[in-house]
């Protein structure tokens, strides 16, 4: 499968997702099942598209994963410290409400660790960050797909999800694997929950 084509089926099976409680009333087991059948189809589809010309580097390291999702951890800290700081400097009295439910379900909870990251990386960070990239510099294609991440995260401070789509394509591009990215991204939404 070519990158266009990745690009159009993720798309597609991404805003269907996003936009799917628009014309489907799911209780929790079948949003689990519609979550797990998409992303099952995002990961066939990846698996199925050729990485030639993309950031996915054809040897695969643990060293390279391990060293850069540690970086990557590291960036994403700073990050969200340093827009926060920042931010209470210039807007002391600013409430930036999370929007993270107090009541939060085990489907929740399932969803924002495992099935998002998945689903947004290769969706942002492999489809689309690639997709650009084979029309214009690769750093244009980073700060797109990191505009694009941040409007998809309408709650608390934009910034931090426009740094840490940023951070994430950085990762994937330097390690050359999205694995790095999906498993940091993971991480940090694991640690949000538990700090929330």
């Amino acid at each position: 499968m070519t990158l266009n084509q990745n690009m159009v089926y993720t798309s597609f099976l991404y805003l269907f997702l996003l936009n799917g409680h628009l014309f489907l009333s799911l209780n929790d087991n079948q949003t689990m099942l519609l979550y797990s059948v998409i992303v099952f189809f995002i990961l066939v589809i990846y698996f199925k598209t050729t990485k030639k010309d993309t950031l996915t580097t054809s040897t695969f390291s643990i060293k390279k994963i391990v060293g850069w999702g540690v970086v990557g951890l590291l960036l994403s800290f700073m990050i969200q410290w340093g827009v926060l700081f920042i931010t209470h400097i210039i807007f002391p009295r600013l409430n930036l409400n999370t929007d993270i439910p107090s009541q939060r379900t085990y489907l929740f909870l399932f969803v924002s660790i495992l099935f998002n990251p998945i689903m947004e990386e290769l969706f942002f960070r492999f489809s689309f960050v690639n997709w650009i990239g084979q029309k214009l510099p690769i750093w244009v294609g980073m700060v797109i797909s990191a505009l694009f991440f941040m409007l998809m995260h309408t709650s608390g401070n934009l910034m931090i999800y426009f740094g840490l789509g940023i951070i994430f394509s950085y990762i994937y591009k330097k390690s050359g694997s999205i694995l790095t990215s999906i498993l940091v991204h993971m991480v940090m939404n694991g640690i949000v929950l538990w700090l929330n």
